[in-house]
């Protein structure tokens, strides 16, 4: 697209991902003019949508919004921003049903199925649904194209200054949207944010995304909020060695581990495995193992009771669980003090009763079974990231809030380049609703705002 230099578009939308591609929808059908641009070339993978499993959390007659709210305010401990929660909540159906009459296909997960539904053919089908509709609807995307600043003249935003493949250039727009992920791949900003340790976390998300939108915002005033926590999971010890495999066919996370137990490589328990089911917990555990145990590593112990349960879950290399027929026998294959580990196991099934224990700390508080029965299994995990929480502050209506909470006008942001949803933990599918339903709502807006403003 040629984009006349003395003739704004409505919306410019930075970012190319799930969040951007429904607000650029999102404005035509309000009866804007929209233009997205994005730093990568066309053949990148444009977020983090295309590696994930395309769950959608959403409400249903099994799953009613005040458990979904509950949910989240239960793994955020209270501090997820309750109306951004409840906005989301209350849209999700809407977002799934818009994504429907995109082409996008459902099935149910074959865990939880009441709280979600999955994007038949995962993240790469939801892709190539999105990439269908945009190109129908003839919205223009520049690609190769890093926004550096958003353009301020009298309170409202002017424009794009940008970086293209010829030269520094300016995109006049009358309103801005900020859709382009979080900070996950800005190893500096990790660090800064997440704290020590946050350096042995393997990157399992979009690699272009590098906190590009939230050092837009916060040149004109926008505030952040959440900025020390991120989702990312479990995975297994062995993408360390290939980190590639992230980028090219996705890293999953380890989301049924409900019969083992966590050791360190002291040969301890460290968390109660059995404080939630395994789509609750996953992320904080991950984040558990990567930041505070040593070497930033742990080890998932199981019997042959669990093996058909436990393995399935994993892909990739080194998918082939350590084998022993007796616990001392896998404290030496992990390079574990022998003793250690087969006194944490001998004391935890001591104090195993009824699917919990008691008496033994940490407690394992639902799920518990004894590990008795020869093989004995151990995978080596660490964790993963992919997406971090924190991120710009919003209202419910996708407006950007200045250091004074105030909207700055005309100025939106949606998707994983914001924050106030998420922290210490994440309830599974819950970020591309939230993806989803803010796009949408930022669309709207920011069409709304350009018309007023003509």
């Amino acid at each position: 697209m040629k984009t006349n230099n003395n003739t704004p578009v409505d919306v410019l939308i930075v970012g190319d991902g799930i969040a951007g591609r429904l607000a650029a929808l999102a404005v035509q059908r309000e009866g804007g003019s929209v233009l997205i641009i994005d730093k990568c070339s066309p053949k990148a993978p444009h977020g983090n949508t295309a590696f994930s499993g395309g769950a959608f959390r959403r409400v249903s007659k099994q799953y009613p919004e005040k458990k979904y709210f509950a949910d989240i305010m239960k793994v955020s401990e209270g501090q997820a921003d309750p109306r951004l929660t409840r906005t989301t909540i209350r849209n999700s159906q809407n977002a799934i049903a818009s994504l429907s009459r995109l082409g996008v296909r459902w099935t149910l997960p074959s865990s939880n199925p009441a709280r979600a539904v999955s994007v038949l053919g995962r993240g790469p089908a939801l892709v190539a649904a999105l990439n269908d509709a945009v190109k129908k609807a003839n919205i223009p995307i520049l690609y190769s194209t890093r926004a550096s600043d958003i353009l301020i003249s009298d309170g409202r935003p002017s424009g794009i200054k940008a970086q293209t493949r010829t030269g520094v250039r300016t995109i006049p727009s009358k309103a801005i949207i900020l859709a382009t992920g979080g900070f996950q791949a800005n190893r500096e900003m990790v660090v800064r944010h997440l704290g020590k340790g946050a350096h042995r976390l393997v990157l399992r998300g979009y690699k272009e995304d590098t906190g590009d939108g939230l050092t837009l915002a916060t040149k004109i005033g926008a505030t952040l909020v959440g900025m020390d926590g991120y989702h990312g999971g479990i995975i297994h010890y062995g993408y360390k060695k290939h980190p590639r495999i992230g980028q090219i066919k996705g890293m999953r996370s380890v989301k049924r581990y409900e019969p083992a137990i966590l050791v360190n490589r002291e040969g301890k328990r460290f968390v109660d495995e059995g404080e939630d089911t395994a789509d609750k917990t996953y992320a904080k555990f991950g984040r558990i193992i990567a930041l505070t145990q040593p070497g930033g590593i742990a080890y998932l112990i199981f019997d042959s009771t669990a093996k058909d349960i436990i393995d399935p879950m994993y892909e990739g290399p080194g998918k082939e669980p350590i084998e022993s027929m007796t616990i001392q026998g896998l404290a030496e294959k992990l390079s574990i003090d022998r003793l250690r580990l087969r006194r944490t196991i001998e004391r935890f099934n001591a104090a195993v009763s009824r699917g919990r224990t008691s008496g033994i700390t940490p407690p394992k508080t639902h799920f518990a079974q004894r590990i008795e029965k020869p093989p004995f299994y151990a995978h080596i995990v660490t964790g993963g990231m992919t997406f971090t929480f924190g991120g710009i502050r919003i209202n419910e209506k996708a407006e950007v809030l200045s250091n004074t909470k105030k909207p700055i006008p005309g100025v939106y942001a949606a998707g994983e380049v914001t924050g106030g949803f998420f922290y210490h933990n994440y309830p599974a599918g819950s970020s591309l609703t939230r993806c989803a339903v803010f796009g949408e709502i930022a669309g709207q807006n920011a069409a709304r705002y350009a018309r007023k403003t003509s």
